[in-house]
């Protein structure tokens, strides 16, 4: 049904079918396009998008780790965020915003100084047939061969198109191990990230994650972070070995598709109590601040209308 939607592309805004770009284009051949997916929420006071402002901070982040030049500023990128969703019929979906080079470039470098902007707005219930995250169904995971990025070699906290082949090999990996996800280890063998997932797991009432620098610096992450110990949940950043996340009580993926994800099955072994306490209440949380029900979070809210 994406059909229905309406999308903003340079400037205007245009029907789904008609946003199109050269097929010689930069960021199509070089992997240079930049982007945010953020969630957005109906609530009783009208229309927000969920931590609008920390996904500009990173895009922001990823433009100037990468030497880009951002089309526009804060302001103008909330005027064509705002403007996309008041065009679409959507009370509960995704806000994705791409910049990215549309012009014809051969050679390594782009020829475009300042990046063209898109942005699209979907329902997962409507457009993405079977792609929704369940809320309630417990993942199956397996550790992969494929390793994370080495931070060396590229900014992985960088949200950009051409990383997402790493997590897309290590997806294809999990499929052909007959599991929903994959989680990668770094290149020194140490828990990573999933494929496009915060990895979190929980042994004897404390919620680990690995520390920063080897893995993107996620808003799902950041948000469960600061959640935590306000429900009294311990939480520790650190780097973790496989064999303590194999021990582990309690795992979850965090995205802002899934939010949180339990994991039922790791490696073949059972996870029978998933989802566990710590996931549940976290999940419980996360369902009211989106309705903007918890006035200690509303500042997480950015309302459109």
């Amino acid at each position: 049904m994406f059909e229905e939607r309406t999308m903003y592309v340079k400037g205007r805004l245009i029907p789904w079918k008609e946003a199109t770009v050269h097929l010689m284009s930069h960021s199509f051949c070089r992997g240079s396009a930049i982007f945010e997916v953020m969630r957005l929420h109906g609530t009783g006071k009208g229309r927000a998008v969920f931590r609008m402002d920390a996904h500009l901070t990173r895009l922001e982040r990823t433009a100037s780790l990468l030497g880009m030049t951002l089309p526009t500023d804060r302001g103008g990128f909330t005027d064509i965020l705002f403007k996309t969703i008041r065009a679409n019929e959507v009370e509960n979906g995704y806000v994705k915003l791409i910049c990215y080079y549309g012009d014809v470039a051969v050679k390594v470098m782009p020829n475009q100084e300042a990046m063209d902007v898109c942005v699209a707005v979907v329902d997962p219930e409507r457009d993405m047939a079977g792609e929704a995250v369940p809320g309630d169904k417990s993942l199956s995971v397996v550790l992969c061969k494929t390793r994370k990025l080495h931070p060396e070699s590229i900014p992985i906290e960088a949200k950009a198109a051409a990383n997402y082949l790493n997590g897309m090999l290590s997806r294809i990996e999990a499929g052909r191990a007959g599991a929903d996800a994959g989680i990668m280890l770094d290149t020194q063998g140490f828990v990573a990230e999933g494929s496009t997932e915060s990895v979190f797991m929980v042994k004897d009432g404390i919620l680990y994650t690995p520390a920063e620098g080897t893995v993107l610096k996620s808003i799902s992450r950041k948000s469960v972070l600061e959640l935590a110990p306000l429900l009294g949940i311990k939480t520790a950043e650190r780097r973790i070995p496989p064999d303590f996340l194999l021990s582990a009580d309690e795992i979850f993926l965090s995205s802002t598709g899934g939010r949180v994800q339990p994991v039922g099955q790791i490696d073949g072994q059972a996870l029978p109590d998933a989802p566990g306490p710590v996931s549940r209440r976290l999940t419980a949380a996360f369902e009211t601040i989106c309705r903007d029900e918890d006035p200690r979070f509303s500042h997480w809210l950015t309302y459109v209308e």
